[in-house]
């Protein structure tokens, strides 16, 4: 009995995902989602009473996956470029797993932006940030990478990591046309982390 209620309730996590990834909080239905589960509304609603409800269990899901690779690289205590490599890795091993991700964060992100804000605590963002800044501030003062402000290292790492999974559609067609799209991005981990540490090496 318990482990059907466990495959029931995985079953909605999943439809959930994929209709929320799809249309939002807003354009989403419960009935949708049942359907799509295989279940009916009333059960539905006997494990989740809201929309509200289900879509922020999704919604803190795909953000703890997205913003968990971050947190790692900022606990880290490798030496700077290992990091680096390591978190472009563990970007594309996430992103392949779930690619519906980024999109459907930036798009709730800007309908509710607070949501992202209230996350952001639970992740362990704020401890690793002063020992990746002192480590980055380290690392210019001994010559081993030229100045950089650390936010913007950071943004770096993020924005080329992440952005090539959001534009996967527009970059199969006009950029890869023909090509084994997964591929392109598996090898981009490891082009992504040299590019980045070549910019700031010295």
């Amino acid at each position: 009995m318990e482990k059907k209620l466990i495959e029931t309730q995985e079953n909605i996590l999943a439809a959930a995902r994929t209709i929320f990834a799809k249309k939002g909080l807003a354009g989403a239905r419960m009935q949708e989602i049942a359907d799509a589960a295989g279940i009916n509304k009333a059960l539905l609603h006997y494990y989740y009473r809201s929309k509200e409800k289900l879509f922020e269990q999704v919604f803190e899901e795909a953000f703890k996956k997205l913003v968990g690779p971050l947190a790692a690289f900022l606990a880290d205590d490798s030496e700077l470029f290992l990091k680096i490599r390591n978190i472009c890795t563990l970007y594309h091993k996430v992103m392949a797993e779930y690619p519906f991700i980024p999109n459907f964060i930036i798009n709730e992100a800007s309908t509710d932006p607070s949501r992202i804000l209230k996350l952001l605590n639970i992740v362990g963002i704020e401890e690793g940030k002063k020992k990746t800044a002192m480590q980055i501030s380290e690392a210019i003062e001994t010559g081993k990478i030229r100045p950089i402000d650390p936010r913007e290292l950071i943004l770096n790492i993020i924005s080329l990591s992440i952005f090539p999974f959001a534009s996967r559609p527009i970059s199969e067609q006009f950029l890869y046309k023909g090509e084994d799209m997964d591929e392109v991005l598996k090898s981009r981990a490891n082009r992504v982390s040299e590019f980045i540490i070549q910019s700031i090496q010295i």
